[in-house]
């Protein structure tokens, strides 16, 4: 199987207080890998690297075989549309509606018309819960609707990569449970390599193929869940949940 994201001895130190990283990590192709850890343990760090939005001191960062701070001229439009990223804020656009927000890449990107388009961003908002909520615009949603909101605009153009941040945050458990059901079913129809952090305890990690707990900036342990919790202890062991 193949690496899709390769951290090889990845050293960042940041200027303010957002924490620093020292360490290697992979993930193969069509994987969900969960980093769990404290704030400022580095978790972010290593999304915002692998979305090219930080550059290491030293090390290299590849996805999809490629660096993503530095794309070539001629493939970066085809790098962004292969890596679907969801930070903390979501980032919608203030001035179109949460059906325009995902309808959005398909519009500069695909060549669709609008019949098309409606046709592919309706049911994945209806999937997603997010139907009732089309024409509203981000000001009057609320975080965890707005989150949701973007992941739909990073899963329309259906990408290899998802980098999510966070993404039970501000989601009830109805929700949150619906979203890493949707997230599987991509899982289970195509290729779809995943790489998400969390703070506590979500139903992301109990489907995950891999969690990877860190602290201060290193990897302290891998492996399934089930497999980590049998001799998980003390922080460890709560951010893994009952």
């Amino acid at each position: 199987m193949s690496t899709v994201i390769e951290l090889d001895e990845v050293r960042y130190d940041a200027e303010d207080v957002t924490g620093r990283l020292a360490l290697s990590l992979s993930v193969d192709a069509g994987d969900s890998v969960v980093l769990l850890g404290p704030a400022r343990c580095g978790k972010g760090l290593v999304l915002r690297l692998c979305a090219g939005l930080l550059v290491p001191k030293e090390g290299t960062v590849r996805v999809l075989g490629q660096d993503p701070a530095a794309p070539g001229d001629d493939q970066v439009v085809e790098f962004r549309l292969r890596v679907g990223v969801v930070l903390q804020p979501p980032g919608l656009l203030s001035n179109m509606t949460a059906f325009n927000n995902v309808a959005l890449p398909l519009r500069y990107h695909s060549g669709r018309d609008d019949e098309d388009i409606e046709a592919i961003v309706l049911p994945l908002l209806t999937r997603l819960g997010l139907a009732s909520i089309r024409e509203r615009f981000p000001s009057t949603l609320i975080f965890g609707e707005a989150k949701v909101v973007a992941l739909a605009r990073a899963l329309v153009m259906e990408p290899e990569v998802l980098l999510l941040e966070e993404p039970a945050a501000g989601l009830d458990a109805e929700s949150s449970a619906r979203v890493t059901a949707v997230l599987q079913e991509e899982r289970a129809r195509r290729p779809l390599t995943v790489l998400a952090t969390l703070s506590q305890p979500s139903p992301f990690q109990d489907v995950a193929d891999r969690v990877i707990y860190m602290r201060n900036g290193k990897v302290v342990a891998a492996g399934r869940r089930t497999d980590l919790l049998s001799s998980a202890t003390g922080d460890l062991l709560a951010y893994l949940g009952p």
